[in-house]
């Protein structure tokens, strides 16, 4: 037999996996906070404007990434990769920071360039925590809350996660501290402390996107002015709002509505927004439709678009179309048959066999 003098190899992982989903299993209170940290990271997200000068320019980066770290740290987490889920939560972290930090004054399509570039010189490093913190709280809203809440020090007791980066000692190498067999074991105490450091993230990156863009603890019914097509602006529709808010401590909500009633910018775009005309049931119909010809035209085609609305109309319990959908899709029958869509694009373009 050929000696193999590795000891951290993925058949073990997937062990630690099997036993970590039982673990789930058995507690889903578990597994379901960690979904809804997910989607309130997610609806994060929305809050960063995309407007046509910033649109791909990369100012949405380095939340990107964050994002993927803190998902890349859950999948370490369910094979047993410890101490590396918690040097991505770092990284998720610190990545959540600068997506503040690079658009601090709204410039970030251009300020981030020389850092999202790589670029082999000492302006385009990622910037230092003490830089980044002087930088967040040069913000008014920011500052005024960290006055009340102390944010700084909320990241300060986080710093242990750097512990993990550098190997400090056995507590944070890859045996955690534990007495332990030296290869990925399933521990669940482990996976306690990761979702606790994994939620005070989530919480702290949430309130500084919040901070920055106050509109978007706004309460106010977009889809009256906008219909289905709300711009990106920093706005949530009140259920988003809803899922941010159930994970943020006792009055992080209510203080940062105060701050945004307080804020100039914040009531300037509200009450523009409130002198639009309301939008009526015929404009909305046509966005919808409008939206629908986009997804068949650059996806799924007509064929499919219909089966995928029967499906849904299935999963809601319904056993038939309301009026209004029969007239939307014959609609969009007749508009698909005329311009050649009914199948999806990459098979009209001949990527699929």
């Amino acid at each position: 037999m050929k000696f193999n003098p590795y000891i951290y190899d993925p058949d073990k992982s997937v062990e630690v996996y099997q036993k970590t989903e039982d673990y789930f299993k058995d507690n889903p209170q578990i597994k379901s906070r960690i979904e809804e940290l997910g989607w309130v990271y997610h609806t994060v997200g929305m809050i960063i404007p995309h407007t046509h000068e910033n649109l791909w320019s990369g100012h949405f980066f380095p939340f990107l990434e964050s994002w993927d770290e803190l998902q890349v740290s859950f999948t370490q987490i369910c094979f047993g990769l410890y101490k590396q889920a918690f040097v991505s939560l770092r990284s998720g972290l610190e990545l959540g920071m600068l997506s503040v930090y690079f658009n601090i004054n709204d410039d970030g399509h251009n300020v981030v360039q020389e850092w999202l570039k790589s670029l082999d010189k000492r302006e385009a490093n990622t910037p230092r925590a003490d830089t980044i913190w002087k930088i967040l709280l040069s913000n008014e809203n920011i500052k005024k809350f960290n006055d009340l809440h102390d944010l700084k020090k909320v990241f300060d007791d986080l710093g242990y996660l750097h512990n993990y980066v550098h190997t400090k000692g056995r507590k944070y190498s890859n045996r955690m501290g534990l007495h332990k067999i030296n290869f990925q074991t399933f521990e669940p105490k482990i996976i306690t402390k990761w979702l606790n450091s994994y939620t005070d993230i989530i919480s702290l990156i949430s309130t500084l996107h919040l901070l920055k863009y106050p509109v978007s603890i706004i309460r106010f019914d977009y889809s009256q002015k906008f219909g289905v097509d709300i711009p990106s602006f920093g706005g949530l529709e009140e259920y988003n709002l809803n899922k941010i808010a159930t994970i943020l401590p006792d009055n992080y909500l209510s203080d940062i509505e105060l701050i945004a009633k307080e804020d100039p910018d914040t009531q300037e775009i509200i009450e523009e927004i409130n002198s639009l005309p309301d939008m009526t049931e015929e404009q909305v119909e046509e966005q919808i439709i409008n939206l629908e010809k986009t997804f068949i035209e650059h996806g799924e085609g007509f064929t499919q678009w219909k089966e995928n609305q029967e499906k849904l109309l299935e999963l809601l319990g319904s056993e038939d179309f309301d009026d209004q959908m029969k007239v939307r899709i014959e609609l969009l029958r007749q508009w698909a048959e005329e311009n050649g869509f009914m199948e999806s694009k990459s098979k009209r373009l001949g990527w699929e066999k």
